[in-house]
């Protein structure tokens, strides 16, 4: 009997926070440990485990030794695309660890007569034949699935993995209603295990007939997954057992720390309230080593704004009472003050409507700079909105993006030598 590793959505690179970057190392570290401890025949990552195709490269060059350290163990990486670090001009950090040897893409085919034809990558030492689809955003990846040459892959015998990156309907969670999927019925049919990438929650199931397994994220690539992570909900990728046929499937966990999650209803108070509140829980925490505190702020206050908080001496009292790191969620709390602002009929451009809220908007900060006042105010806003709409440069890390955000922000309101 042989063994692989199926793993997805490490998303290297995910937080801004380094001990959250740090945490998604200490996640991929403990998981390839558990792979050279367990003596896998080979690995297989479906998708994003880096969270942009070219990522921060002292992040990247740390994943890159551990998943070296299987490698050097003799055991073989297969790997897809995810949505986040896919390059349609094969300029990911993907291809370049595959052009280094570190691991190879099964995804190869060519397009002939309008038809899809993948190749199998056939693992060495256990016979597995291995293909699969690439993740892209928007749901570009389906128009790949309606031209796939499915006959070419059924006839084809033997120990058979389809690895894809992409939600299927028929096992999107709540949380996803909205996200782009695709029917179980696009799949290539007569694999014997199909190894899924994208949905941020373990799944492991064969009741539409298909051996359908997602590990889910190894640590997390937002709030969201750490609240989920906060409230029980497992980490870690399946070890499959496989002869002819799979044997048996094992979830392996992985926690690389403790949560401690808190959410606080300001409705209806006012926002020096809600001050002396959150300070007065933390005061209460005492301790909080090695945990990651996650603290939800939501609801209308009666008076004041969220501006009128001191959220950052609420996270710097929770950190020095030990916390890994402090995340904070206030996109939710609002105030009545905002409430008269009245959104325009659907039939408005949405320019019309920026404009129109920025003026309604623009009176009620208290600013000494003139600047930033009446019309003038309006137009800096407008200016400011259409830099941050900017889009994210081809081959463009992250961190470059941010920086070039920052720079274009801060020229635009002469603060450019402040920050230089």
């Amino acid at each position: 009997m042989y063994t692989f590793a199926h793993l997805a959505d490490a998303h290297i690179g995910a937080f801004r926070h380094p001990a959250l970057q740090l945490l998604a190392l200490k996640a991929l570290n403990a998981t390839i440990d558990a792979c050279v401890d367990k003596k896998v025949d080979f690995v297989l990552i479906s998708g994003d485990l880096f969270d942009s195709n070219i990522p921060d490269m002292a992040l990247a060059n740390a994943a890159v030794k551990k998943l070296r350290e299987a490698q050097e163990q003799g055991i073989p990486l297969y790997v897809v695309y995810g949505s986040h670090d896919f390059s349609p001009t094969q300029s990911s950090i993907v291809d370049l660890l595959e052009s280094s040897g570190l691991f190879k893409k099964v995804t190869k085919g060519k397009t002939i007569d309008n038809k899809l034809q993948l190749e199998f990558e056939i693992d060495q030492r256990t016979g597995a034949k291995l293909c699969g689809i690439s993740g892209r955003r928007l749901g570009i990846d389906r128009a790949y699935y309606e031209i796939l040459d499915r006959q070419k892959l059924e006839k084809e015998d033997g120990f058979k993995i389809f690895a894809f990156h992409g939600a299927l309907s028929e096992y999107k969670p709540k949380y996803m209603a909205e996200a782009d999927s695709m029917p179980i019925s696009l799949l290539p049919k007569g694999f014997n295990y199909y190894a899924g990438g994208h949905v941020h929650e373990k799944t492991s199931d064969s009741s539409h007939g298909y051996n359908i397994t997602y590990p889910g994220t190894l640590f997390g690539a937002d709030y969201r997954d750490l609240e989920r992570s906060a409230s029980g909900e497992e980490r870690g990728f399946y070890i499959i057992h496989f002869s002819t046929k799979v044997e048996r499937t094992d979830f392996i966990p992985i926690s690389v720390c403790d949560y401690d999650s808190e959410e606080y209803d300001a409705n209806n108070k006012s926002a020096t309230k809600v001050e002396e509140d959150l300070l007065q829980l933390v005061r209460e925490k005492k301790n909080l080593t090695g945990r990651l505190v996650l603290l939800k702020v939501s609801g209308e206050m009666a008076t004041g704004k969220s501006a009128d908080i001191d959220f950052q001496k609420v996270k710097k009292l929770l950190k020095e009472n030990g916390a890994i790191e402090v995340q904070l969620n206030y996109q939710k709390l609002t105030s009545k003050q905002y409430a008269a602002i009245h959104v325009a009929s659907l039939g408005e451009e949405s320019q019309k409507i920026e404009e129109r809220l920025f003026k309604e908007h623009v009176g009620t900060v208290k600013v000494e700079n003139q600047k930033l006042k009446g019309e003038t105010g309006v137009a800096l806003s407008k200016e400011l909105l259409s830099i941050l709409k900017q889009a994210m440069k081809e081959n463009e890390t992250k961190k470059d993006y941010e920086k070039r955000i920052v720079s274009d922000a801060a020229k635009t309101l002469g603060l450019q030598e402040a920050i230089s």
